[in-house]
């Protein structure tokens, strides 16, 4: 055998040890970048947004049962109104 005849190596971006570095690191990239993006999102909030300033009208509905519902019984209390319609759905 020739004295000279090396083994061939493989470039360093191509060995699986180094696939392997680069694959973490680009993962711990991306969640470093994505807290970051959170951190970034969350630091404006200095308080909440407020989405009714305005009290409800004072209204008065038919229930099922035949009763009148009023909203000013329930004042000062957190109300829900569901509201359906046959027509949809």
């Amino acid at each position: 055998m020739p004295r000279n005849k090396r083994k061939k190596r493989q470039r360093w971006w191509r060995r699986r040890k180094t696939q392997q570095r680069l694959a973490v690191a680009a993962s711990l990239l991306a969640a470093v970048g994505v807290l970051a993006w959170f951190v970034i999102q969350s630091a404006g909030d200095s308080e909440p947004e407020v989405y009714f300033t305005e009290p409800a009208p004072l209204f008065t509905l038919p229930t099922v049962a035949g009763d009148e519902f009023s909203l000013v019984e329930h004042r000062g209390q957190h109300n829900i109104l569901l509201y359906f319609s046959e027509g949809v759905g």
